[in-house]
């Protein structure tokens, strides 16, 4: 039982978050301080998700493997082009060829 009341807790807190960023977004003033700050939320989280699966693909801090030079490659792709599917089009063909080689 107490499980279920944790997820019914989760789901509406979750709800409620989303409700308020985008349900009363464009119905109340922001001020323009805290929407550049938003601007920068997916990024952040983005980089928080990812960069632990590349510096430490083994549960350990690692520099030295295939997945940093190709994330690299990624990264000048999409701020080259501005375009994710570049990096996904370069990125994963380069940690292909990293992995192939070691």
């Amino acid at each position: 039982m107490t499980m279920w009341v944790v997820v019914l807790i989760t789901g509406v807190a979750t709800f409620a978050m989303r409700f308020l960023f985008i349900g009363l977004f464009g119905k109340i003033d922001v001020p323009p301080t805290l929407e550049r700050a938003l601007r920068y939320i997916a990024p952040a989280v983005l980089a928080a998700l990812t960069l632990p699966a590349i510096v430490m693909p083994a549960g350990a801090f690692d520099l030295w493997n295939a997945f940093v030079p190709a994330a690299v490659v990624g990264a000048l792709a999409a701020w080259k082009t501005g375009n994710i599917g570049a990096a996904i089009g370069t990125g994963l063909p380069a940690l292909w060829l990293l992995q192939w080689l070691t």
